[in-house]
C-alpha cells in the first residue's frame, strides 16, 4: 500500500542518494578532500553529512553484486504506487517493488526502458534531500542513454507535469517544474562512446573548483574518467571513487542551471 504523506520535496527531482560498497577503504578521505563530506558509519550503514547534515546514505555489503556497486539515486513522487505504474507502463521494468532506505520512506528500485537503474522514492516528511548548488551537495541526477527522444519521452510519461528544454546536440538539458526549475538532466551519449558507455543515470555534485577536485580525487585514490568539460550551465568532470562509485563534480556559474 502506497504511503500518505506531506510533500515537502520537489516531485521529480532528486530527493535521496546512495552509495552502496563492498568495502569503505579510502572513502572516507576521498569524500572529505572531494567534495568537503564527512562519512559517518554505525556498521555497514551509515551518511556521508556536510556540517552534520545528511547529504547521502552509505550502505556496505561485502557481498554486494557487481551490478549494485555505485551511486543509487530516487526520484521523488507523490505517490509510489502511480509513479511506478506510470514507469511501467511507458517501458520500464520494477526491479524491487520494495527497496529499503537508509531513511524513512518508501522506495522502488527500477531498470529504465534502455537498461539503466534508478529509483522512485516518497521520503517521510523531514527525510528528503533535495537537489542544492550548495557545495558538497548533489546538485542533480542525468538520465543518460543512446536515443534523446525516446528518453525525453520516457521521462514526460513518468512525470507529466515536467516541461523540457529544447533538444540541444551534445548538451545536456534539463526537465523543468511549472516554474522553471531544473529537477534532472537528460544528456544522448556520442555515438563513438556508446560501445564503452552503457545508459546510466549519475549524480552531479556541486564543487568550488572542477579542476581541483578531480585533481584531489586522483590523489585520493580515485579515477578520473573526464576533466574540465565545459557547457551552458557549468563545468564538470567525471570521476571514480575507491570503491567504484561514478560520480559528476560540476562547478556551477553564479547565473545557476
Amino acid at each position: 500500500m502506497s504511503m500518505t504523506t506531506t510533500i515537502d520535496y520537489p516531485v521529480g527531482a532528486s530527493v535521496w542518494q546512495e552509495l552502496h560498497v563492498r568495502s569503505v577503504e579510502g572513502l572516507a578521505d576521498f569524500y572529505r578532500v572531494v567534495l568537503g563530506l564527512e562519512l559517518r558509519l554505525d556498521g555497514g550503514r551509515g551518511f556521508l553529512e556536510l556540517a552534520g547534515d545528511r547529504v547521502a546514505g552509505v550502505l556496505v555489503d561485502p557481498e554486494l553484486p557487481e551490478g549494485e556497486i555505485g551511486w543509487h539515486v530516487f526520484l521523488g513522487a507523490e505517490s509510489l504506487a502511480e509513479a511506478v505504474a506510470r514507469a511501467v507502463a511507458a517501458g520500464a521494468t520494477v526491479l524491487r517493488a520494495s527497496e529499503p532506505l537508509l531513511i524513512e520512506g518508501e522506495a522502488a528500485w527500477l531498470l529504465d526502458p534502455f537498461g539503466a537503474p534508478f529509483g522512485l522514492a516518497v521520503p517521510a516528511p523531514g527525510q528528503a534531500v533535495p537537489p542544492s548548488t550548495e557545495i558538497g551537495r548533489m546538485v542533480l541526477v542525468d538520465p543518460t542513454n543512446h536515443d534523446i527522444e525516446a528518453q525525453v519521452a520516457f521521462q514526460q510519461a513518468l512525470f507529466p507535469g515536467d516541461v523540457h528544454d529544447p533538444i540541444e546536440p551534445h548538451e545536456v538539458c534539463f526537465f523543468r517544474d511549472a516554474d522553471g526549475v531544473a529537477l534532472r538532466g537528460s544528456y544522448e551519449v556520442a555515438e563513438e562512446i556508446r560501445e564503452f558507455l552503457p545508459p546510466h543515470w549519475l549524480p552531479w555534485f556541486a564543487v568550488a573548483d572542477q579542476g581541483v577536485a578531480v585533481d584531489a580525487a586522483a590523489a585520493a585514490g580515485g579515477t578520473v574518467n573526464a576533466r574540465d568539460n565545459v557547457n551552458r550551465f557549468g563545468t564538470w568532470g567525471v570521476v571514480v571513487d575507491p570503491a567504484g562509485g561514478v560520480l559528476k563534480t560540476l562547478q556551477v556559474p553564479d547565473s545557476g542551471i
